[in-house]
């Protein structure tokens, strides 16, 4: 009867045994469900690299660096052999320079032509105007009030012939008494003849007013017409010079957009022999060497940029809520022995995979994780360090 009574209370010792532990691992499971859990995540820190490769095909001539040198952004690393582009260069700036000089030359004979031509045009239109009419007013006779002119002006040249003859014979008398020297006389000579001369031509002006031209003369004057007609016809054509000289300087100008875009054609490729740093950096590998061939878009050396560090982590779901971009955090760092201070600077939108798939009791579900990437502030951290992260139910990135 006792031993029955041993054996029963050692039953039930042994199922309430059972029953306390499985209440506590189902109250421990969904409490880490819940986030109750801290886990210690590991990561490596990884860096931003960039890879540097010519634009061009070419022969190595000078690398400046060396592996594990530190280098500013716009530095200059490497170079190509460039005689033959710097010999096209020289070429293609020697034609931009000829391609502006006759561009230069076409404007100045546009300017030219132009004024020239102009000029032409207003003296043979002046001097077609004036032939023509002259020949009108012969053809038409003098009118009365320039015959009447010509009759005052003849009268007033006879009366200044006649003074002047009465003069010189003045003159005549004093120099054979010896009064006036001989200069005085041969002064009083030449008036004379200059009124003589004078009144002769208005003479014929006014015979010439009152019976009208003669035949040959308006003959001459149709021909004089003719041919200052042909002189300013010809400068009217000139005027056409200009459109074509025009024209040259289009072709000119067309000229020099071309020889400028071979010249910078040109001064690009020779730029792209040289290798200039894009970021800052420290330089982790050099694949080539001086003298090397390499062909174009070949990697040549990597850069790891400065100051661009940080890990990826993977967050529980459930966790989620406690990890927001731009907030500050804390990592441990091993090597260093020592925190360091990070950022969240991303979060992503979507799930990567499950940390825990589901089961069949009651309400089971997956739990998935999200990557969160952290930015590395301190500048002892290198690429390669192992990190730890406390943060309650995440997991290390595999």
């Amino acid at each position: 009867m006792r031993e029955n009574k041993k054996m029963m209370v050692g039953l039930v010792g042994f199922v309430a045994a059972i029953v306390l532990l499985g209440g506590y691992l189902l109250f421990s499971e969904k409490n880490s469900f819940a986030g109750g859990s801290a886990k210690q995540i590991t990561a490596v820190v990884e860096g931003t690299e960039v890879d540097l490769a010519f634009k061009v095909p070419g022969t190595i001539d000078k690398i400046e660096i060396k592996e594990g040198d530190t280098v500013a952004e716009g530095q200059l690393l490497a170079m190509l052999g460039s005689d033959e582009i710097t010999a096209k260069r020289d070429q293609a700036a020697a034609a931009y320079q000829l391609a502006q000089a006759k561009l230069e030359q076409a404007k100045k004979g546009v300017s030219i032509t132009s004024g020239t031509s102009d000029a032409t045009v207003k003296q043979a239109q002046a001097a077609l105007q004036a032939a023509q009419a002259n020949l009108q007013a012969n053809k038409n006779g003098a009118r009365p009030e320039e015959v009447a002119q010509l009759k005052g002006k003849l009268q007033a040249t006879k009366t200044a012939r006649d003074l002047a003859q009465t003069n010189m014979k003045r003159m005549q008398d004093l120099l054979k008494e010896g009064a006036i020297p001989k200069i005085k006389l041969e002064e009083s000579q030449a008036e004379f003849e200059k009124y003589s001369a004078e009144y002769t031509s208005t003479v014929e002006q006014l015979n010439m007013a009152q019976k009208g031209a003669r035949p040959e003369q308006i003959e001459a004057l149709t021909a004089q017409v003719n041919q200052a007609n042909a002189a300013y016809q010809n400068a009217v054509a000139g005027l056409g010079q200009v459109g074509l000289r025009e024209s040259d300087v289009k072709s000119a100008e067309a000229g020099v957009k071309q020889a400028k875009g071979a010249l910078d054609e040109a001064e690009a490729y020779l730029r792209n022999t040289q290798m200039i740093a894009p970021v800052s950096g420290v330089v982790k590998s050099i694949s080539s060497q001086k003298g090397e061939l390499v062909a174009q878009g070949s990697s040549i050396m990597t850069i790891q940029v400065e100051n661009d560090k940080f890990v990826k982590m993977y967050v529980d779901e459930n966790q989620l809520g406690n990890v927001k971009a731009g907030e500050k955090t804390t990592l441990f760092v091993p090597s260093l022995n020592k925190e360091v201070d990070a950022t969240v600077q991303m979060v992503a939108p979507a799930a990567d995979f499950a940390t825990k798939k589901a089961t069949q009791e009651l309400n089971s579900r997956d739990l998935r994780a999200f990557q969160v990437k952290l930015q590395v502030e301190d500048k002892d951290v290198r690429p390669g360090f192992t990190v730890e992260w406390h943060l309650k139910g995440a997991v290390a990135r595999e």
